[in-house]
């Protein structure tokens, strides 16, 4: 099982891995999982620890992994942890595509969900189904720091989507809704998430 690693977070350096993003962004009008988005965050740990912000039990996050092996059945996008609380963020990064999380089908209204967010919803599934299966071992503990770990799950997804006040109340309704075992499942489209960590840079950091 590879090995979280531990990171001293640069809020300035920070900044200037955010400012990449923004280029990035502008740069593509949609991003490709495999060749945009999983080497640029391998790239930029600072953005990548950041990205923890979001989640209030991660009061200071250090270890942390890219393309994080989950006992040899799945891999985990990004881990990123708190080793005093023990909380822990799974992400699983998606295309940015406008058509990322609903897709048109038909001559139907209102249109449906997309394949990729079920499927990114169905990997966060197993991801926390085997760390549950795995709670009790030694090596949970060794990883972990205790076998009462807990964990939430983040999908990032999505770019330019410009989605309808009913499409958004309905990704709202399922995510706040939608509990795994308890355990909470996010969802923030690529623009969002730009935007957010300028805002707690801004605001937290003063950078």
């Amino acid at each position: 099982m590879k090995i979280l690693t531990k990171h001293s977070f640069d809020a300035n350096n920070c900044r200037r891995e955010w400012n990449e993003l923004v280029q990035l962004l502008a740069q593509n009008q949609t991003l490709s999982e495999k060749k945009h988005i999983l080497p640029f965050f391998k790239q930029h740990r600072d953005l990548s620890i950041f990205i923890s912000e979001f989640f209030p039990k991660i009061k200071k996050p250090d270890p942390f992994a890219h393309e994080y092996e989950i006992y040899g059945d799945f891999i985990a996008d990004l881990v990123i942890g708190d080793s005093t609380t023990h909380h822990y963020l799974l992400v699983e990064f998606e295309d940015g595509k406008p058509e990322s999380i609903f897709v048109k089908k038909g001559n139907k209204s209102t249109p449906d969900w997309s394949p990729r967010i079920e499927a990114a919803f169905s990997q966060l599934v197993d991801w926390l189904w085997k760390l549950e299966d795995m709670r009790s071992t030694a090596d949970f503990q060794n990883t972990f720091g205790t076998r009462s770990a807990t964990f939430e799950g983040l999908i990032i997804i999505g770019k330019d989507m410009n989605l309808a006040p009913q499409e958004i109340d309905r990704l709202k309704w399922r995510m706040d809704r939608t509990r795994i075992d308890s355990k909470g499942i996010s969802c923030l489209s690529f623009n969002q998430l730009s935007e957010e960590l300028n805002f707690y840079l801004t605001t937290r950091y003063n950078v």
